[in-house]
Parts: C-alpha cells; sequence; structure tokens
C-alpha cells in the first residue's frame, strides 16, 4: 500500500512538472506571437474568448473558436514569415511642389501613377523649394522618371521640358518625353464578388516629337482634367561615347509662357559602360495580320507594310528584345507530296521583310532570339504530308514515319542551308511547333508526336536548330497522365513553361545536360503581372528573377495582340486588358485626338522590359569582376520568392496563390538598390 501511494505521489509529481512546463512553454509563445502579431486574429479571439468566459460563459462558442483558430493557422501569412506579399508601400513621390493650383512632383520609376495619385499636404513645399533631382547611370543606360501635373482646375496650356546645358561633351545625353495615356478597364472592386467599376490605368507613351518624321511635333501642350493626374514619362539616355562626368540642366513647367516649376538636374555618367549583349534570350511573339490590321494598311501596298514593319523591329530593340512571327511569313515552298520533297523554294519575300533584321542591318546586331519561319501547328497538326490529329478519323502516331518525316526534315535542311549562304545566326533560331500542349491540342499521343516532329527537325538540321516548347518536363497537370510524356523529354532543346510551372531545381536537371530553360507569363504570387492592372514593377522584376533562378531566356506569348481598328475597338479607347499588347499602332494615335505617326508607340511595359534587362546588365558586370555574391545578395534582398520555386503540384497549392508575390512592391528600394549597383560597378570598373 505504501508503495503505491509513493508511486501515485512521483506520478502526480512528474505530472505536475510536465503540465507546469507545457503552461511555461505555451504562455511564452503566446507572449511572442502577442509580441509580434498585437493584432492578430488569434489575439483577438483570446480577448474576445476571455471577455466572454468572465461575462457569458457560452461553451457553446468553444467550437467556433477552435474553428478560427485552426483556420488562422492556415494562412499563408503563418506558413511563410516576413512575405512582402503583404507589404503596404507608402505613396513614393518625391520634390512636390505647389504653384497656384497646380501641384506637380517626381514618381519614380517602377511606380504606375493613379489619377487620383496626390501627396499629403504636409510634403508639398512652395515652388522652386524642391532639391535638386540627380540621375546616376552607365554609358550605354536610359534612365527614367516622371513627373506628375495635377490641377484644381482643367489646364490647356502646360508645357514641359528638360533641356540639357550646353556645355563640352553634353550632346551625348539624349532626353525624350512622354505623354503618358490612361487606359480604361473593368475591374472588380474589393474582391471577386465586389462590383465591376471602371478604373485607369496609364500604359502607351505617346512620344512628343514624332521620332520617325524630324521637326513632327505630336505634343505640343500638356492639358490637365480637374483633380486628375497627368503624367509626363521622361527618358534620358547616356551614349556610350559620353564622357565621365556630371553634366547639369533644368526641368521646366510653363504656363502660358511662364516658369511655374524649375528644378535642377544632374546627370552623373558613369565610366563603365553597359554591355550590349549578356547571353540571355528576350522574345516576344509578334503577330503579322493583327500588325497589318492595327497599322491600317492598305492591302499590297508592301513598301509601306516593310517600312513599318522595320521600324518595329528597331523599337523592340531599343527596349531590350526581338519579336518576329514564326511563319505568317512564310517562304514559299512548292512541295512532291508523293515523295516529301520540296520541288521549288522561293526566299524573296521572307528575305526582303526579314533579312535585314537577321543580318543585324537594321539595329547594328542580329537578334538574340528568333523564330524560324514555321507556322506553329503546321507540322502535323494540321495535314501534313497526309498527317494531321484532327476529326474523328486522327492519323495513327506510326504513320509519321514516311512522308510527313520526310518533308519534315528537307523543310528543316532548306532552313539551315538558307542561313548558312546569308551568314545568319542558326544558334539564335528556334522552332516554335507547338504551344500550351495540355491545354489547346486533344490528341491521345500528342506528346509522342511531339518527339517525332521533334527528331525529325533535329535530324534534318543537323542537329543545328533548337526546338523550343511552352511545357515543362513532368507532369503537372491532372490530364497530362497516362500519355506517355516522357517520350519528348530528351527531344526538346528550349523548355519554357509558364511562370507557375517553372521549378527551377527540376529544370536545373535538363540544363546541365545542355537544354535551354524560359519562362514566360504566370500572375502573381510567380512573376509581375504584365497586363494593364498590372503594379509598376512588371517586366522589371521578371529579369530580376531569371538571374535568382539561372534562367537562360524570358519570353513573352505577345506583342501586338490588338482586337480592331475602328472607333468602337481599338487598343487606345476599348481594347481590353492589354495583356499581350506593349506596343500601340502609331496609325490609329487619331482616336485620342493626336495625330498619326509611322511606327510604333512604346508603353509603359516596355519601358519595364527595357529597365529589368539593363539591371541584368548590372548584375552580369558584377560577375565578370568576380563580385557576383554581391549581385546575388541585392537580388535575394528584394525577391524572396518567385516562379515556383516551392515546387507546388498543382501550382495553386503555393499558400500565397492569387496574393501578391512575395518580393519588395516599394518602387523606391528597386531604385535605391540600382543606384547602390551602379556605385558598385563603378568602383570594379574603373580601377
Amino acid at each position: 500500500m505504501g508503495f503505491v501511494k509513493k508511486s501515485f505521489g512521483y506520478g502526480l509529481f512528474l505530472g505536475f512538472i510536465l503540465f507546469s512546463g507545457l503552461f511555461l512553454a505555451t504562455m511564452a509563445g503566446g507572449w511572442i506571437y502577442y509580441k509580434e502579431n498585437p493584432n492578430g486574429r488569434i489575439v483577438q479571439w483570446g480577448k474576445d474568448f476571455i471577455h466572454h468566459l468572465l461575462q457569458d460563459h457560452p461553451l457553446s462558442d468553444l467550437h467556433q473558436y477552435a474553428n478560427n483558430v485552426k483556420a488562422d493557422l492556415k494562412e499563408p501569412s503563418r506558413l511563410i514569415h516576413s512575405t512582402y506579399s503583404f507589404q503596404k508601400v507608402e505613396f513614393p513621390g518625391t520634390r512636390a511642389e505647389r504653384s497656384g493650383e497646380i501641384v506637380s512632383w517626381i514618381a519614380p520609376f517602377s511606380y504606375r501613377v493613379s489619377p487620383d495619385d496626390s501627396p499629403s499636404s504636409s510634403k508639398i513645399s512652395e515652388a522652386g523649394r524642391s532639391r535638386r533631382l540627380d540621375l546616376i547611370g552607365l554609358r550605354g543606360e536610359t534612365l527614367s522618371f516622371q513627373l506628375v501635373l495635377r490641377s484644381a482646375e482643367s489646364l490647356k496650356n502646360l508645357n514641359v521640358s528638360l533641356p540639357v546645358t550646353s556645355t563640352p561633351g553634353s550632346g551625348c545625353i539624349h532626353v525624350h518625353r512622354f505623354l503618358e495615356i490612361y487606359m480604361a478597364l473593368m475591374e472588380k472592386k474589393g474582391g471577386a464578388n465586389g462590383p465591376l467599376m471602371k478604373v485607369l490605368h496609364p500604359d502607351p507613351l505617346v512620344p512628343f516629337n514624332d521620332p520617325y518624321s524630324p521637326g513632327h511635333r505630336l505634343i505640343s501642350r500638356v492639358s490637365t482634367e480637374k483633380n486628375q493626374d497627368q503624367p509626363i514619362w521622361v527618358d534620358v539616355h547616356f551614349s556610350r561615347s559620353c564622357l565621365a562626368k556630371t553634366f547639369s540642366g533644368q526641368l521646366e513647367i510653363r504656363e502660358d509662357g511662364k516658369v511655374i516649376r524649375s528644378t535642377p538636374v544632374d546627370f552623373t555618367v558613369l565610366k563603365a559602360t553597359l554591355p550590349k549583349d549578356v547571353g540571355l534570350d528576350r522574345w516576344m511573339q509578334f503577330y503579322i495580320g493583327r500588325f497589318w490590321r492595327g497599322e491600317v494598311i492598305p492591302f499590297n501596298d508592301y513598301a509601306l507594310f516593310t517600312q513599318l514593319l522595320h521600324r518595329y523591329y528597331q523599337v523592340a530593340h531599343q527596349y531590350g528584345f526581338s519579336t518576329n512571327d514564326c511563319g505568317s511569313i512564310p517562304v514559299n515552298i512548292q512541295w512532291d507530296w508523293n515523295s516529301g520533297k520540296p520541288l521549288s523554294v522561293n526566299w524573296k519575300g521572307y528575305d526582303a521583310m526579314m533579312g535585314p533584321e537577321l543580318s543585324g542591318e537594321l539595329t547594328g546586331n542580329s537578334p538574340n532570339s528568333w523564330c524560324f519561319p514555321i507556322r506553329t501547328y503546321s507540322l502535323g497538326v494540321r495535314m501534313w504530308g497526309g498527317f494531321h490529329i484532327g476529326g474523328q478519323n486522327p492519323s495513327s502516331i506510326d504513320s509519321w514515319k514516311g512522308i510527313p518525316d520526310i518533308a519534315t526534315q528537307n523543310l528543316a535542311h532548306l532552313i539551315v542551308q538558307h542561313w548558312q549562304e546569308k551568314g545568319w545566326p542558326i544558334s539564335r533560331g528556334f522552332v516554335y511547333a507547338f504551344d500550351e500542349p495540355a491545354h489547346q491540342l486533344y490528341y491521345h499521343d500528342l506528346y509522342k508526336l511531339i518527339a517525332q516532329v521533334a527528331m525529325s527537325i533535329h535530324k534534318g538540321s543537323d542537329n543545328k536548330m533548337q526546338y523550343m516548347l511552352t511545357d515543362a518536363p513532368w507532369v503537372w497537370f491532372r490530364t497530362q497522365g497516362g500519355h506517355g510524356k516522357s517520350s519528348m523529354y530528351s527531344k526538346v532543346d528550349i523548355w519554357s513553361p509558364g511562370a507557375n510551372v517553372y521549378i527551377p531545381q527540376r529544370l536545373e536537371k535538363y540544363q546541365k545536360m545542355g537544354k535551354k530553360a524560359w519562362f514566360y507569363q504566370g500572375k502573381p504570387p510567380f512573376v509581375a503581372a504584365t497586363d494593364l492592372s498590372a503594379t509598376g514593377l512588371g517586366f522589371r522584376m521578371w529579369f530580376w528573377a531569371a538571374w535568382k533562378y539561372h534562367t537562360n531566356g524570358v519570353f513573352y506569348w505577345a506583342s501586338d495582340m490588338w482586337d480592331g481598328n475602328t472607333r468602337a475597338v481599338n487598343p487606345y479607347t476599348n481594347g481590353g486588358g492589354g495583356d499581350g499588347e506593349v506596343f500601340y499602332p502609331g496609325r490609329q494615335l487619331h482616336f485620342l485626338g493626336i495625330p498619326d505617326i509611322d511606327g510604333p508607340v512604346p508603353s509603359i511595359r516596355m519601358a519595364q522590359w527595357r529597365r529589368g534587362y539593363e539591371d541584368y546588365k548590372y548584375f552580369y558586370m558584377l560577375r565578370q569582376k568576380g563580385h557576383q555574391k554581391d549581385a546575388d545578395k541585392v537580388v535575394d534582398l528584394l525577391i524572396k520568392h518567385a516562379l515556383n520555386d516551392g515546387g507546388y503540384i498543382p501550382y495553386w497549392r503555393n499558400p500565397l496563390w492569387a496574393k501578391p508575390g512575395d518580393w519588395n512592391h516599394d518602387p523606391e528600394a528597386w531604385h535605391k538598390a540600382r543606384v547602390s549597383l551602379a556605385h558598385e560597378i563603378e568602383k570594379l570598373y574603373a580601377q
């Protein structure tokens, strides 16, 4: 009996110790949570619970509390600590001044100015009291900022200028001004079930002066609507011939000829020079049919068609990407479908349209990436040598061997032969034969067909032509299983999955095998969105993600996906959400009351792309000097997670699904990072 009592006493004592330890640990954990989340949902529920316990003691509420706590612990904010997805960004405008009814301020590059943005009265100084604007960059670089105008009354006679003070060597600095155009978009406010509201987003950048016709002024005066912002985009380009020194200028706003703002500007050109190319593939698809209709080109006016097309290529190059149509300007080949051999080949039309770009005549360099003249879905999808996958009686995969295979090999051989004769770089070209096969085509042996087409291309080109596919080398969607997807894994040269499917650690295996890995669009939390409703970072963030995850290229699905050319439907006044439209047609500017121009109108999204690529060049320059860790540190500081680096399958299991991405959303942070990198590069390259 004594033994039992003694054992019971020991047990009671140990139980008390364990309970006390658990209680203290729980209290300590609760205190830490309270200190970090004083206004968190769990804390609030705890307070409510105590309140009810002390007053009404409703035991029935305990079940609800338990459910609420369980739901709270599943919140992404509890699973991913210190995420940028819940970051609140303060108004980033600086140097705000008031002159009469007009308020103006400087907005950083990576900020999309809403029509209703306005600095608080405490941040607005009287005219002439804001500090100097410092623009610091490398030779060959383009720096951008925005000057925002706002007035309590509508104004019609404002002028904005930024002349560079004339001193020896100052002619190397080129200033370009653009009027930002607001685009109307219907969006749901307050969540998926919220009401549809008309929202304005800036994107087209209409140049003050026609870049294609010297002396032709498009914007002579700037107007403002009552209590609505009018941002002016300013590009400052430092040419490669610039002396490394600081030049000066004056940012001025005039109303009816009277100066109402004059802010001094320093242009500091550093000694280092941006490289022209750093090996990253950058391509957007161009749609010839949309271009022809959007630019309202008269039928059979090939001279105008070619002139405008070449200007699009040139502007794309200026903004850091290449663009072309994969097959709408085809090679004129007559086939003998009994043998799969070509009867005649005529490259004349293709060479006239594409030759000046491929040779580098238009831009000084051959394009970094180029889609070979093989139309997507033409090989095996539609009738090709008797093979097709449509209708009720699709061809058997075994029937590819024969005429379809022979014709594909001959087509590849013809392309390689012509590229070699012209001296065009074959290594920068690729075949885009299938697009998102899991979503767009329904054929049981589709993956086997993709593999067969790839083998035919490789054999006919003696392995000189790359084969690109917008997919990933693993099963990531339920409809992909059971169709032999692995049969094509070793046949694709460039894997280009969407950002939501791009799992870096899995693609590294293929990169080590000599394959390339690109990514294309996918909304947050994988990469920044790129339609009209996107935030200011947009494409800029893509290039930081490309560096962070060691991708070989970035690809955007379309550059000119315009819907029409009428007043009812056109890219400027009724063009949809802007997805796939980074160019705007110059010959439709009249819908805005602005004279038409014979060439493309750029956009904020194109400027984002250019800035991102120039940032990427910064990282490359640091790596060339043995300082890659410095670049990586800055990139990792601003981007915690991107692409599908968590390996989520399906991708919507990402705990930040449908939320802003886990990267810094403060445009000022990105600006400061660029400036600090520029100074670091200067130290290394000035030695």
